[in-house]
């Protein structure tokens, strides 16, 4: 112990040094004030200098938290541009309003998975109340990619999502006869790998099974050909999954004119093709890109891009190995404001 120094002065320092480790998610501040809400204000007693340090620490980590993205499930990092801002306090005889926060959910593209991040509301911060989100803004929510959709029905309902331990079970209702197109099989994993993703934005991190009951009960064939009286199972990446993605820019996101280009995929080598149009097609930036890793891995790039205020289109794909033809291209439209 330093000349003069008492243990308050070293429990201070001890705290502050935790306190920049620290590392809440971009939606922290939300849930808290949606737990806290509905409680009666009152006033609390400053406890001699320990409570003084709590204070300090607890505002350090709401200052200065950074801004985090999602885990890989194997699911790239959402971007700080996608975070919803904080609602403002509801004053005290205000109700409070659902919070909103950020999940990840699958759509289907040529019949393949892609996935979106939505903020999606909450009137219940729970495992379960996030989860069951996710799914419903899966199932029966509209893509901010108009080449995107679902394989579920008209009319499908999501009943409701337990947990118990690791096993997430969801009730549907309203399943109809059969999937759109035809695409049972693909229409289970848009939902196994949407459950899947939420599952990392709990306090469960990631579902060991994902079970299904339809009304309540369980089913041993889902629309009569689908197995589903057990638990269901991810699907391989290369055998589900779109094969390129473009993370950032979504469909419709506004950027600033430095901006980042957030790309992953399955292919071959892990090598994809970036291209952005701009007015009436031209291209202004073309470039082949590395990723992170070659299939059956899922490889990520993020590529630094300056471009002037205007509406823009960013591509990527592959080349085949075969014919060297153009491959699973996915696309989005955004601006630089």
């Amino acid at each position: 112990m330093r000349p003069g120094e008492t243990p308050e002065d070293r429990l201070r320092d001890a705290l502050r040094a935790r306190a920049v480790e620290v590392e809440p998610a971009p939606d922290a501040l939300a849930r808290i004030r949606m737990r806290t809400a509905g409680r009666r204000r009152s006033g609390w007693a400053m406890i001699g200098a320990a409570g003084a340090v709590a204070a300090a620490v607890a505002a350090a980590v709401v200052v200065f938290a950074p801004e985090r993205g999602p885990e890989p499930d194997p699911q790239p990092a959402a971007t700080a541009s996608r975070v919803t801002p904080s609602p403002a306090p509801p004053s005290a005889s205000a109700a409070p309003s659902p919070a909103s926060v950020q999940l990840p959910v699958y759509f289907i593209r040529n019949g393949m998975l892609y996935r979106e991040f939505h903020a999606v509301p909450l009137t219940a911060d729970t495992d379960a109340d996030r989860i069951a989100a996710a799914v419903r803004e899966s199932l029966t929510g509209e893509a901010r990619d108009p080449d995107y959709g679902t394989a579920w029905p008209p009319g499908i309902t999501v009943r409701g999502v337990s947990i118990d331990g690791k096993a997430v079970t969801v009730d549907l209702g309203d399943v109809g006869a059969d999937a759109r197109d035809g695409a049972r099989a693909l229409a289970v994993q848009q939902l196994v790998y949407t459950v899947a993703a939420a599952s990392t934005y709990t306090s469960i991190k990631k579902a060991d099974a994902i079970r299904l009951v339809v009304d309540g009960a369980p089913v041993a064939k889902l629309w009569g050909s689908v197995d589903a009286g057990g638990p269901l199972r991810q699907a391989p990446m290369t055998e589900v999954q779109g094969p390129v993605w473009v993370i950032d820019p979504q469909q419709d996101q506004q950027a600033g004119r430095s901006f980042t280009v957030y790309l992953a995929g399955v292919v071959h080598e892990g090598t994809v093709q970036l291209r952005i149009r701009g007015a009436g097609g031209k291209v202004v930036f073309e470039r082949t890109v590395q990723l992170s890793a070659g299939a059956p891995a899922l490889g990520e790039a993020r590529v630094p891009v300056t471009l002037p205020p205007g509406r823009y289109t960013v591509e990527s794909w592959y080349v085949s190995m075969q014919d060297s033809s153009v491959q699973a291209v996915d696309d989005h439209e955004f601006t630089v404001g």
